[in-house]
């Protein structure tokens, strides 16, 4: 399925992007040639600040500045954890608990872009609850206190229920119908997976800037509806 990254939100000092999978938030200093969002942004508007980022192959809400005094307030906001971040997560297993808090440390490994879950880490803290379960299967809301890189992936994979597909953090490498269907009657060789991206979506976003407060929620995106579907077609 291909996505196209738009715009949701816009005021004098703030864009609000619901970002499409696929595509990096800022240029990757590995691929200087690989198209970025800040880079389209740039060709929009006259001035676009980062402020976050969400991974490759994440979905959903990411903000910019349109002006400093904008990009230092919404940096500090982050800081403060005064932003509200939730995303849904499809992940592999069902926790036994409904309700939870992960409470792990995470260190970034040097020069790779993975992390590891260490005592020798940065504090971080993310909240889950079970939306729906299936059997082997579930749909999470998770919000996160801190914004550590890859903290959801490797803290679902730290208390094991990773993503679905998410092969750097015990995942599977792709979503294919046949591993749920069994009598599933296509050639298997030939078969085209349902994902081959992380099934983790951005899906709110609130954030206070200059004396207001911006609220933005957007729907799942069609290939995390299309697997869910299948899900209570099949396993529900």
């Amino acid at each position: 399925m291909r996505y196209k990254s738009e715009v949701v939100f816009e005021n004098d000092q703030v864009l609000i992007v619901n970002k499409a999978p696929g595509i990096s938030t800022v240029a990757n200093r590995h691929d200087l040639r690989a198209p970025y969002l800040l880079r389209w942004l740039n060709n929009k508007y006259p001035v676009v600040l980062p402020v976050h980022r969400l991974d490759h192959n994440t979905s959903g809400l990411v903000c910019f500045a349109k002006d400093k005094d904008a990009q230092t307030q919404l940096s500090t906001a982050f800081q403060n954890r005064e932003v509200v971040k939730k995303y849904k997560a499809i992940v592999q297993g069902v926790p036994s608990v409904a309700e939870g808090k992960i409470e792990a440390r995470i260190f970034k490994a040097e020069n790779r872009n993975e992390v590891f879950i260490s005592s020798k880490g940065k504090n971080a803290i993310t909240h889950y609850r079970v939306e729906q379960s299936f059997r082997g299967f579930a749909l999470l809301d998770i919000d996160i206190e801190t914004g550590r890189t890859h903290q959801i992936r490797v803290h679902l994979q730290h208390i094991g229920h990773p993503l679905l597909v998410d092969p750097m953090y015990g995942g599977r490498d792709s979503f294919v119908l046949s591993s749920i269907k069994h009598r599933y009657r296509g050639e298997k060789d030939k078969e085209r997976p349902l994902l081959m991206r992380t099934p983790l979506h951005a899906y709110y976003l609130e954030l206070p800037v200059f004396g207001q407060v911006i609220k933005m929620e957007v729907p799942l995106p069609k290939d995390m509806k299309a697997v869910l579907n299948q899900f209570e077609k099949l396993l529900g």
